[in-house]
């Protein structure tokens, strides 16, 4: 497990940079946090990073959005809207995992469908108004994946 600390949307957007630099398809990152706590901001950062030139947002009310980066896809979930059906059944395992990144936030609304493969970031805001807490856990096979960072 590692800790970040980042002052404002543009270093949280940086840390995004540099994990994307590390990534490969297949790979799932999680981002648990409360409400405006930096999730879809890291996601806007990790996309720009990967080639994504498009509006990066929160897809709230879609629960997922594709974004194409050079020949991989990121899948983004915001699984929020799911609290109380789950995400099992539901289609979305055949993006998880397979043929691009994903990034899913609100990840606890879709744990029945989460690999055991992942990588976990967990977005906390400090008493500064800006600053963020950000905690990286890599799990499974993906257990020293904060070491290169």
């Amino acid at each position: 497990m590692k800790e970040f600390l980042t002052n404002n949307s543009q270093q949280t957007q940086e840390l995004a940079q540099k994990v994307a630099q590390l990534v490969r398809r297949g790979m799932v990152l999680t981002l648990t946090g409360d409400l405006g706590a930096g999730k879809t901001t890291f996601t806007q950062g990790f996309a720009r990073a990967l080639g994504v030139t498009g509006r990066v947002k929160s897809p709230t009310f879609n629960i997922m959005n594709t974004y194409i980066a050079g020949e991989t896809p990121i899948y983004h979930f915001d699984a929020y809207t799911l609290e109380t059906m789950g995400a099992e059944n539901q289609g979305f395992e055949d993006f998880i995992g397979t043929d691009g990144i994903t990034l899913i936030e609100w990840p606890q609304y879709m744990v029945d469908i989460l690999p055991n493969d992942r990588i976990d970031f967990n977005f906390q805001r400090t008493n500064e108004d800006d600053q963020r807490q950000i905690t990286i856990h890599g799990i499974g096979q993906l257990a020293n994946f904060e070491d290169a960072l």
